[in-house]
């Protein structure tokens, strides 16, 4: 998924007044988190990642999580447009959904990648 696509997801999700800078801002932050908490874990180094501003080129730039994960992304904008509106009971619906999405691929990514310092077994 694109960062163009995401924000177009998100704004469906959930019409809102804020800025794209400001939810551009949003997904390079849970990028970040996801490079350095998840990716930056294991063997193989991940790409460096800067985070997405004015320069980013949203139509072309792709975020990190790949299909069929990748539903996470509009899925965190609508949680943070609920929490920003402190419509609560919205927030705690799509923090559920985002949760779901955020361990059904930590999970993928953990038993498909061997974590730093770490050896496969080889018979």
């Amino acid at each position: 998924m694109t960062v163009a696509e995401a924000l177009a997801q998100g704004d469906a999700l959930r019409p809102n007044e804020f800025e794209a800078a400001v939810k551009l801002r949003w997904l390079s932050t849970l990028d970040g988190q996801i490079h350095r908490e998840l990716l930056g874990a294991f063997q193989e180094e991940p790409a460096p990642f800067s985070g997405y501003g004015e320069q980013t080129e949203i139509r072309s730039t792709r975020l990190l999580v790949p299909y069929p994960y990748d539903e996470l992304y509009p899925r965190y904008l609508a949680m943070r447009i609920d929490l920003e509106h402190g419509e609560l009971e919205r927030y705690n619906n799509d923090a559920a959904s985002f949760n779901r999405l955020w361990r059904s691929f930590a999970a993928a990514h953990c038993r498909s990648h061997s974590p730093r310092g770490v050896t496969r077994l080889r018979f």
